[in-house]
Order: structure tokens, then sequence, then C-alpha cells
């Protein structure tokens, strides 16, 4: 039977390795009643340790020898925006090949592991996330900083570890093409490790990855990746910063090795948007108009075969009539469940209005009332009418 907590007696870094793990804690300090957690995730670490050097062994040349046959294709946004949804719908596609989740917590392993090792965690991780009921599997398509961090030091999401220095992580690390030349190399010998790793583990032939993160290393991937596609997705910033705000907070207490400090409000999720947003703003044209797709999160799902449509017809990404019965089978299966609404605090819509109404502008958004009324109501973002027709639930 599959666990329903989301608290657990080792983090994630319990798939890294101890090299790693004094990388990635640095000079934060780990809470008193926080020690044994982290502690016992050095010695999980500690007794994988062979079976990692083992995977290196067997799999590095071929790692380092793949070629990617087809452009990537990456989906950005700021989280909450519908990147999951999407991701997880174009990772049906038999030629996709995509980060799972057991690759994320233990990417040393996956080669040659995962046979044992992936089924033992299943049933001790939650079916569904906290906070929007989201199905959790080993198996589904996951976001890539979580295993980034597991293979290098570099990744915003020491914050969930470290909620204390939120801010300070932030700045730090927001920005990849910042770091030194070391750390810089260490990154993408990392990411180039990880997508080839995805690839053999999925077996498709055109890798789609998910990464929040990625937007503000517009630069950084094209210049890895010249041919690579984007898919920038975006909400209005009312509901992405209110959401992520308490999805943040419903996420710490089953990873944190800090306490929250009293002090964590809307404002540092705000200024991670303002950056982020900033970012992606700035580079945007770093992307050939052939190369990117933006689109609204409430458009794409008052018509997601019409947009997956779209989106294989731009990209070239294959003939959509011999895969939209995978899309619509994945639809009829994962109704989206309906979720306590969060209406945007008053903190959250002053911030946005007084220091982000450029970038609110910039996606087609206004700050009136009808945000924060719809916003009052069941956050169910859609429903399955039939296998091929889909209705917005408002």
């Amino acid at each position: 039977m599959r666990s329903t907590n989301f608290r657990f007696p080792v983090t994630t870094l319990a798939g890294s390795s101890l090299k790693n793990i004094s990388s990635v804690k640095g000079m934060y300090d780990v809470g008193e009643k926080y020690r044994m957690k982290f502690i016992l995730s050095k010695v999980a670490a500690g007794i994988l340790e062979p079976f990692n050097l083992a995977e290196r062994i067997l799999w590095q040349q071929r790692i380092r020898e793949l070629r990617l046959k087809n452009p990537p294709v990456f989906i950005i946004g700021f989280w909450r925006s519908g990147t999951t949804l999407l991701h997880n719908l174009l990772c049906q596609d038999p030629e996709a090949a995509y980060t799972t989740t057991f690759q994320t917590v233990f990417p040393n392993l996956l080669l040659t592991q995962s046979w044992w090792l992936k089924h033992l965690i299943n049933h001790m991780v939650p079916a569904h996330r906290p906070y929007d009921n989201v199905s959790m599997d080993m198996d589904f398509p996951q976001e890539e900083d979580f295993g980034l961090m597991n293979i290098q030091p570099s990744s915003i999401y020491k914050f969930f570890l470290f909620p204390a220095e939120f801010d300070r992580i932030i700045d730090r690390e927001l920005f990849t093409g910042n770091l030194s030349p070391h750390l810089l190399a260490q990154w993408q010998e990392a990411y180039r490790g990880m997508i080839a790793k995805a690839v053999f583990n999925t077996g498709g032939t055109r890798y789609i990855g998910k990464n929040p993160c990625h937007l503000t290393r517009i630069g950084l991937i094209k210049e890895m990746f010249p041919t690579a596609k984007f898919i920038f997705i975006h909400r209005h910033p009312y509901k992405v910063i209110e959401s992520l705000y308490h999805f943040i907070l419903s996420v710490f207490p089953g990873v944190q090795l800090q306490d929250v400090p009293p002090g964590f409000s809307r404002v540092n999720v705000f200024n991670l948007y303002k950056k982020s947003m900033d970012a992606y703003f700035c580079d945007r044209d770093k992307i050939p108009a052939s190369d990117l797709i933006e689109l609204k999160m409430d458009d794409f799902v008052e018509d997601i075969p019409r947009h997956l449509n779209d989106i294989y017809a731009k990209f070239g990404l294959g003939d959509f009539s011999k895969v939209s019965s995978r899309f619509n089978h994945y639809l009829d299966q994962n109704t989206a469940p309906e979720r306590l609404p969060n209406p945007p605090a008053q903190e959250t819509i002053g911030l946005v209005d007084q220091y982000a109404s450029g970038i609110m502008q910039k996606l087609g958004y206004s700050g009136n009332t009808a945000v924060i009324s719809a916003s009052s109501k069941p956050d169910k973002f859609f429903q399955i009418v039939s296998s091929k027709k889909l209705q917005k639930v408002l």
C-alpha cells in the first residue's frame, strides 16, 4: 500500500554522493532537530556509494558519446504555470525522452539499480504530492533541477533544504551562467549527463525537459543546444506567486533541514518571480521565432488538442494524428483534482501592481477584480467531457 505521508526520515540527498552532499551543504547550517535526518541521508548515500561507482564505470563512456538525434524541447515557465501538465502530456509520445522522478532522486543509480530500488521507493512515497494532489510515481516525468542538485551542487532548490537561506541561495545561484568557470563546467557536464541517461532510460529519441529555472538560462541553453525548441507557458502573476508561496510551505516539512524563518513571506516568492521573468524577457530575443512558442495556461487547457497539434506542427515533432490517442488516454486517466482555492492575498496583489505591472502587461494580463474573483472558486482547471473534447471549468 502506498504511503500518504510526505515527511521522510531522510532527504532527497540520500540519492546523491557523499562528495556532492558536502558541496550542497557548503556553508549552510543544519538545524539541531534535523541533524539526525541529515546524518541518515549521508548514511544512505554512503551505503549506495559502491553502486554509484559501478554505474559510472559501466555507463560513463556511452553517456559521454551520446549525441541527441533531434532538437530537444524545453518547457519553461514560472512555477505553478501549467508546466507539469504540458510536460506530462508531451511525454506520452513514445519518441519522448525525459527525466523521471526516480532519476531525479537517484540519478547515479538509474541505469543499473532501478529494477529493484524503484519499486521499493514507490511504496515509501505518497501517491499524490502535497498541496495540489497531483499523482506521483517513480516513472512519471519530473523537473530536472531536483536531479541536478543530486549530481552537482549548483541549484536554487537548495532552498527546500535550507529555507532560512532562501534569499541568499536565490541571489547566488538563480543565474547559472554567472557561476565560476569551474562550477559552470561542472553544471554543464552534469546536465548533459542527465539528459543522456534520460535517453537511455526511456528509449526516446527527442528529449523533452521541464525546468522553470531555465527562465534565467536561455543564453546558456542555446549555447549548449543551438537547435533547441522552447515552450513558454504562463499564468496570471497574482495566481502563480500565491500558488507557489503555498506550495513551498507545503513541501518544506518533508525535506527541510532548517526551520522556516518567521519572516518568510510572499515577498520572497515575488522576488524570485520578478528576477526570473525579467531574465526571460531580457533574453527572449536569443530564441529565433521559429524555435519559440508562448501560450497562456488558461488558453491551453481550454483546447488542449489544438495547442498540442500546433506544437507538433511548428516544431516538426511528427505526425500528431498518430499519437493523439495517447494524449486523450492520459487526460481520461488524469482529470484534474479539485483543490482548495487560494485567492491572491492583498500582499501579493500589491507587490505585483507596484513592482511587476510591466511584466503583467507584457504577458497580456490586467490587475482587476475579475482575476481575484475567479481565483476564489474551486481551482479545477479542466474536466474531461469526452476523449476528444475538453471543457474548462471556471
